[in-house]
């Protein structure tokens, strides 16, 4: 009876341990897949709401300008366009760059023409791609165009700086895979391995490897399935300290990004312990008698 009772407590101390050491890695796995998915939503984000001006001589009306913000919103590289008036463009001025700017200094004339914001989607921010752009609106609206106006270095850096770290995250994310298998195969084959009698016990009595395996497999999905749920958890509560912090990790993460590295993390859980004990059941129900000790 007392050895019984060892028995079970035995099997639940290294249930426990596999979940904790599997929750570890798991934990880490999720925190560099939200890190990289955040970066990458912070990217679009930053991308396509960086603003292109489009500057229009003044003998422009209000009412073709309107047709040219329809035809420029339709275009297939642009995100968004607005149209914006001289009066509203110096208005947005004195409220972002200087409220004590007088017209009084200027003769009353306003120095901001009429022009048109344009934002561009994700796929077509590079800075050759952005000077083709360029060209083709000044050919198409010829005469009426007067200055189309960014800052090349914005994409320069784009091209550099930010696809340099979101290749680093890429990288680092598949060394930590690639070490969170090994360490997650290692924790079960540990597991196993003092279950090593009773899987042999039950293949001298006649039981079929499909029979042995069964419970095993049973029992590595429920502790792929916790440790995610609980690395997720870890994963979520350790963001909302983040974004408590910084606002800005406020900008990499939604309920969409969190479902996603969630679903992943269960997933990867579920497939390397599954993948594991089969690994380690085959190696233990191929040992001879002998070999156990």
């Amino acid at each position: 009876m007392a050895k019984s009772r060892s028995n079970r407590k035995g099997l639940k101390t290294a249930y426990v341990s596999t979940v904790i050491g599997v929750v570890l890695v798991l934990f880490f796995v999720g925190l560099v897949a939200w890190f990289g998915l955040g970066l990458n939503k912070l990217k679009v984000s930053k991308i396509e709401s960086y603003e292109i001006e489009l500057y229009f001589e003044d003998n422009v009306n209000d009412l073709e300008l309107g047709i040219i913000e329809t035809e420029i919103a339709k275009k297939e590289y642009v995100s968004s366009a607005t149209y914006k008036t001289s009066d509203e463009a110096w208005q947005t001025y004195l409220e972002e760059v200087d409220p004590e700017a007088d017209l009084g200094i200027l003769d009353n004339e306003n120095p901001i023409k009429q022009h048109i914001i344009m934002t561009l989607k994700k796929d077509y921010f590079y800075l050759d791609s952005v000077q083709n752009i360029e060209t083709e609106l000044n050919a198409e609206y010829a005469g009426q165009l007067s200055e189309v106006s960014y800052r090349s270095e914005v994409f320069k850096d784009y091209s550099t700086n930010l696809q340099k770290i979101i290749y680093f995250v890429l990288l680092l994310a598949v060394l930590l895979l690639f070490i969170a298998i090994a360490m997650i195969n290692n924790t079960i084959r540990l597991a196993l391995f003092s279950k090593r009698f009773l899987i042999k016990t039950m293949q001298l009595v006649g039981a079929t490897p499909k029979f042995i395996r069964r419970p095993f497999i049973w029992n590595a999905v429920g502790q792929g399935i916790i440790s995610g749920l609980i690395a997720g958890c870890l994963v979520m509560g350790l963001v909302i300290l983040l974004e408590k912090a910084n606002p800005l990790f406020g900008q990499m993460t939604d309920i969409r990004t969190f479902i996603i590295v969630m679903a992943a993390i269960i997933c990867f859980g579920v497939l390397i312990t599954v993948f594991s004990t089969f690994l380690a059941l085959r190696k233990y129900l191929r040992l001879n008698l002998d070999n156990l000790y």
